[in-house]
Order: C-alpha cells, then structure tokens, then sequence
C-alpha cells in the first residue's frame, strides 16, 4: 500500500499524525478525569477517542493526496469523507455514531460552511460525495486496515480493548454523513428539539477533537501538566527565600528541597505566612478573600489553587488590565517557568515580542517566538492563563472556538483579582457567565482589599455555598493588618489646581509625590506646572501611543513625580510618600491610596483629597457617589483596613445606582437568552455582540507617528507598528468625527488604519483638542 500523506510541510504520513493527536488524547483524558461526570455520558472519553482516531480518514481520497503532493486545489472536505466512515463502529449504537460522526466532520467547519457548500440534498452537493467517495478506491485497503487498528490503539489510549470494527467492504458502504448527522442536527435544532448533542457532550466532544488536532499539528504531543498542590507550595517557599531566588532560576530552586525532609507544605505551615494564607492553603471550594493590598493575596490564591488541584485543572487568574496582566504573567513565569504560563489579552503577542527583543532576539526571531508561543497560549496546553475577563466571556457569545475554551475552563480553578473595578454591564456578564461555568464544576476565588456587601451578594446569589475568608481580629497577626492605620486622610477645599504650590512644597522638600486625576485633560494640565519641581517627573494616562507609555512604565520607579489619571489606580506597583488626589468614588480612591506607603513601612501618610473636581468629571463619573464618599471621609482620621471596608460599606448602601441596576438587569436578561441559545458545532449568530464590548479604537495621531507607523508597515515589522497606537474611546471618537478630524487611511499593503487630525506630544500623550500645526494642516 502507498504511504497516505497527512500534511506535505513538512511531510507527514496520516499514521503519524494520528498516532501525534492520539498523544494529545491520552494527556488530556489524564489530566481531566471528571469530564465524562460533567457532560453526563460515562463513555466520553471512548467516543472522543473514535473521533480522533478517525478524523482524517478522507485524506485518503486521491485527489487530497495530489493537493499535498503539489497538485490543484483539491475543492472538497476530507472531514466529510472520514465521518463517511461511522458505521464501521458496530458496537455503538445510533446516538453515539451521530454523536462522533458530528466531531468528525465538523473540526474544521462549522454546520453553517457545510450546509451552505457541501450539502448533498442539492443535486450539486450530492454528485460532488460520489465523486470523491471515488477516489478512496486508491488507497481504500489501507483505511480498512487503519480501522482494523482501533482495538490496538484504543487499548493504549483508554485501557481497555474495544470491540472489533467492521470496515467497509467496499466503497458503497461509506455513507452520507452530511445527511446522517448534520441534516439531523439542523432539523432537531430547527424544531426546537434539542438532544443530547445540543448539550455540554457535544461542546466538549467538538472543543476536544479540535484541540487535539490542533495542539498535534503545532508540534506539541501532549498537554502540559497541571500545576500540582505540592509543585505550588515548594514554589511559594522557595520565592520566599529572595537571595536563594536572586542566585538561581526558579525551577533550578527544586534541588534545595530535594535535600530537605520536610514537605514544602509543612515549612509553609510553620513560618512566614499570615494566618489568613495558612487558611486559605486549607480551604476548598469557591470563596472570597479579603485583604490589604501588599499582604500577599496572590500567593495566598496560589495556596488555594493547590489545595483545589486534583488532577490537571486549569487555573484561569482574571485581572482588569493588560498592565497588571503582563507585570503577573513575568511574576509567575518565575515562579514557575515560562512554558506554564499564558497570556490572554488584545496585545498579548505584542507582549511577548517585546519581552522578547529585550532580550535580545532580532525582531525576525521575537516575532516569530512571539507568534509560536501565543498559538500554544491559544491551545489546549499551558496549565495557568493569565487573562481578562473578556478571553472568558467571549466563549459564551460563541465566538469561533468557543466550544475548545469552554472544554478547557471546565472543572477549571479561576481567581479573579479586583472584580469590584467593573462597571454595572460587564459584572452581570461575568455573573451570568460564573454562574454557566459552575455547572462545569469550575471553582471560584475572589480578591480584593475591599468587596461592597451588595457585590457578594450578587455572587452569592449564583455561587450560594461560596465561603468568605478575611482577616481574623482574634488573631494577633490578623489583627495588625487589620488595625495598623497606613494613611491620614486630608480633604482639601477646592480644586486640585488650586494646590499646585503644595504639591510643589512637598517636592522641594524631598517628598515622592503622586498626583491623581479624574481626567486625561486635566493631568495634561497640571503636569507642565509640577514637573520642573521635581527630580524626575512623569506623566501617565491612557493616550499616549503604545511605545511611549512602555518608556514611561519602566522609569516609574526612578521618578520623583507622578501625575496620572485611573492608569494608576490598579496594577502598577507603585510606592509613594504623598498623594494628592480629586475626588473620587470610595473604590477607586482606595486605589490610589494604595500606591502611597503601600507595605506601611513609612508609618502614617498623608493622602490629600479635593473637595472639587472638573467639570468634566460627571461624563465619566457617577457624582452623586463621589458626594457620598466625601461626606463619608472623616476629615484627619488614620485610616485602618477595618475603617476602609466600614466606609466602602457606608458609601455603597443600597448598591447600584438606579441607572445601574436598570442596566445590570437589562443585561444578565439578555445575555441569558444568548447563552441558552448557544449550541455546539458553530459559531453564534450572537458573536458579533462580543466586539461591540470593545469601547474604544486604536488611532495614528499626527503626522511624524504615521511616517513612522507606516514605514513599520512597509517593512512587514508589525509588531513594531503596533507601537504607534493610540487608545480613543468610542465618544470621543464620534466627537471626533463630527469636526471631521478623523479618518481612515489604507498603508502601503492596502490595510485600513484611523488617522487622528491632533497634536501629539511624547511627553504630555494626544492633545485631542489641539490640531496638528504644520505638516500641510492649517491650525
């Protein structure tokens, strides 16, 4: 017999490949045991492996072989062929043959593509099978005897033999698969008659069978495994001890406990851990954590995870920014080795191709890494992903691959750190989309220095038996978090302008000064009267272009001087002696407060607060709440962390605002209906509701940016042209556009990029009510 031929660069025989994904298959019915529990149909994992094992049968048809071999495009589906081949599995019985008859012939397309090109009630559609039925003639003994191998196989795979096939005696016997299970799939869905493969089988079984396949193809032959209790707690300690960590890299850290007699989790157990974090080393299920910020709650959701691990289960760790993602995702690729951490977000392949050339790959290399190391991220194989929350819900707007996402995130342990930022729309999304992924037997951890009662209850209304582990005021430890005061409270009269010579005062005298605004507008506005004060001054909000708010992050900790709007409120682990501050909502101003004597090393500072903000301060904020907040603030108290969460408590009675409640109904209603309607082998017709969450674009600001942008372009170095945006949201977009200062422009290869008729300066960002001066554009 001929050798079938898989793919063609390289090379690769079917059997290969097969034996490759099959690889894939043994790792992650290893690692995800209870899956089978979850989707409810014991025999899961066989019927996957029959899909697996049978998804490229009909690359044997000679005209796919040709293709391969350099031939003309080939114009049919192998997939179809293959699932032709279903009734070769005698044993099982109609459901099940449907079931991986589905898998097979939809891991490449969706039921929409085949109806719409390969259906075979048309007469079109019908003569095309035959003819490629055909020309399996060829190389139709050697699938018979591929089939003949599954009891072989499937003994290795499953542990147990399975029953003899019966191959197809002749080409008459490979049926029509497209009528057998997707007319019938489409026809049960049509008459609002789902079945069993309308469920959480068939997403798992289809979001399986690709993930093999794919993960198999990019050169990978098994899952990595999950990060086990005992690899997470010797971590911990070892990253305890910072000279030993300094000296050697992580994982090279393992050999000093090897020497040690002693688990990892008993030297935990005994020395150097808050009792909160003994706690939660302990702790299994779903809970909340509450505690300051720069206690170690990170380490302490890392304990959780370990204690929650009993097999491979995912860990999903959910921040707000990419920021804050990008700094975790280089704190825990120490900790636990880059190849077991992924990053999930907009720019996360930017990310990696710059982490990347500052290590000195050529920007061919980085790229390329950044590419290989971002579709593995993609896959089914990092054990810990570092992610928005947008990477989870747009899954459950079926988005192409939602099936592969939801398989991984079942039974999945998610932390998600500082959920209280979000606004009333996206906290029911992430509820409703919590309250979907319970049902897949995923565990759920929240941090925060502050949790609103009016939130938990949210969250315990659909995690009701979650538990809630704060800070014990009986213990001695606990009760110093608790009680240390870390900051006075100062309110000033007036606007932030108004105290320009304060702000100048302290920085005469020596003082690392924070200056937070509610505004890009008004920063841009003080920081030119601040920063020849200080010995080093930056300036720090969300419109600057990507490659100038790079150079800006890195030399935070050098400046003397910050002026930055709500960038600085999460994330950036920033300490200051002084903040001055407009008012804000309670929260964010906890926040703030947080990037001045953050490890309450510097006994008691003072954080000053304005008793007036900009006039456009009611277009971005809830006023009526920083009122509120203001009228809480007791004027010169030394704020302890219990004080805080009492004041958080106080300001946030009765929870959202009218406005917002109106909202978070509006979309927990609506996002219900999209979620119930979501099933398995395509896409949603709901996917592009997803995007429509994005609230801003990506612009070109002035002329000298968009050469630069341009010449980037011409090069084919986009990465490096993705330095050159800029972040506008969606209204000031329209503002932008209703005096005809934006545009879009099309670059040397013919892509559409917008273009921003504005100043921009590299140290104050986009001056977006400036227009350009110069460069043929009349100010």
């Amino acid at each position: 017999m001929a050798e079938v031929l898989a793919k063609s660069s390289p090379p690769m025989t079917l059997r290969q490949h097969t034996n490759d994904c099959l690889s894939v298959f043994r790792s992650v019915r290893r690692l995800f045991p209870y899956l089978p529990q979850i989707c409810g149909v014991p025999k899961f994992f066989e019927h996957l492996f029959y899909a697996v094992y049978m998804h490229d049968l009909g690359k044997a048809a000679s005209g796919f072989q040709a293709m391969l071999m350099g031939g003309k495009a080939w114009g049919y589906r192998h997939e179809i062929l293959s699932a032709g081949y279903i009734n070769s599995l005698t044993s099982l019985d109609e459901e099940a043959k449907r079931a991986v008859a589905m898998a097979v012939i939809t891991h490449h397309k969706g039921i929409a593509e085949l109806s719409k090109k390969f259906n075979t009630t048309l007469q079109t559609g019908k003569d095309n099978f035959q003819r490629c039925v055909e020309e399996l003639s060829e190389n139709f003994q050697f699938t018979q005897e591929f089939l003949r191998d599954i009891p072989r196989y499937g003994e290795d795979c499953l542990g147990y033999v399975l029953p003899e096939p019966r191959p197809p005696e002749s080409l008459t016997d490979i049926i029509d698969a497209y009528k057998f299970v997707v007319l019938w799939y489409k026809a049960c869905t049509d008459d609002d008659e789902p079945t069993i493969l309308h469920s959480t089988y068939g997403m798992m079984l289809r979001g399986l069978m690709i993930a093999c396949d794919h993960l198999a193809s990019s050169g990978r032959e098994e899952v990595r495994a999950g990060l086990s209790q005992e690899f997470i707690e010797q971590v911990i300690l070892l990253s305890r001890n910072s000279e030993a960590a300094r000296q050697k890299p992580a994982l090279d850290l393992f050999a000093i406990l090897d020497e040690k007699k002693e688990p990892a989790r008993a030297t935990l157990a005994r020395t150097g851990l808050y009792p909160y974090q003994r706690r939660m080393m302990s702790f299994k299920g779903n809970a909340f954590l509450s505690a300051p910020t720069g206690s170690g709650k990170t380490e302490a959701s890392l304990l959780w995870a370990g204690n929650n691990q009993d097999s491979g289960r995912r860990i999903f760790y959910v921040l707000p920014y990419t920021a804050s993602i990008n700094a975790m995702s280089k704190r825990l690729a120490n900790y636990f080795g880059e190849d077991n951490i992924g990053v999930l977000h907009g720019k996360a392949s930017y990310f990696v191709y710059r982490m990347m050339c500052e290590r000195n790959y050529s920007p061919e290399d980085a790229a390329a890494f950044a590419r290989d190391t971002q579709g593995l991220t993609k896959k089914l194989y990092r054990p810990l992903k570092i992610l928005t929350p947008f990477q989870i819900l747009k899954a459950f707007f079926g988005v192409k691959g939602w099936e592969s996402l939801l398989a991984e995130m079942a039974g999945g342990l998610f932390i998600f750190d500082e959920i209280h930022v979000y606004d009333a729309h996206i906290t029911a999304l992430i509820i409703k989309a919590i309250e979907r992924l319970s049902a897949f037997e995923a565990r759920f951890l929240f941090l925060s220095a502050t949790f609103p009662q009016f939130l938990r209850e949210r969250i315990k209304a659909v995690l009701p038996d979650i538990g809630d582990i704060g800070l014990d005021e009986e213990d001695g430890e606990d009760n110093r978090l608790l009680n240390t005061p870390r900051h006075r409270i100062e309110l000033l009269s007036g606007e932030i302008t108004e105290y320009i010579p304060a702000i100048r005062e302290e920085l005469e005298s020596g003082k690392r000064v924070l200056v937070v605004c509610n505004t890009v507008k008004r920063s841009q506005e003080i920081y030119p009267d601040l920063r020849d004060a200080a010995n080093g001054a930056s300036l720090l909000h969300g419109r600057f272009i990507l490659r100038d708010r790079e150079l800006i992050e890195k030399e935070l900790d050098k400046v003397q001087l910050l002026v930055g709007t709500q960038a600085v409120e999460v994330s950036l682990d920033l300490d200051f002696d002084v903040l001055f501050t407009e008012p804000a909502a309670i929260d964010a101003l906890i926040q703030r407060f947080g990037r001045v004597n953050r490890k309450g090393k510097k006994g008691v500072a003072p954080v000053r607060i304005c008793t007036k903000g900009s006039e456009n301060d009611r277009y971005f904020y809830d006023i009526d709440r920083i009122t509120r907040t203001l009228e809480a603030l007791p004027e010169g108290e030394e704020l302890t962390e219990k004080r805080v969460n009492q004041l958080v408590e106080q300001v946030y009675e009765g929870g959202y605002n009218e406005k917002e409640q109106k909202i978070f109904d509006n979309v927990t209603t609506s996002f219900s209906t999209i979620i119930d309607s979501l099933y398995p082998f395509d896409e949603s017709e709901d996917k592009d509701l997803f995007y429509k969450l994005i609230r801003s674009i990506e612009v070109v600001p002035s002329r000298a940016i968009e050469d630069m942008y341009r010449e980037a372009r011409e090069a084919k170095r986009h990465f490096d042209a993705i330095r050159y945006y800029c972040n506008l949201t969606l209204g000031q977009k329209a503002k932008l556009e209703n005096l005809e200062r934006i545009e879009i422009r099309r670059d040397s290869q013919g892509d559409r990029y917008w273009f921003v008729d504005a100043r921009y300066d590299e140290e104050l960002g986009l001056l977006i009510d400036e227009r350009e001066i110069g460069a043929g554009i009349i100010d």
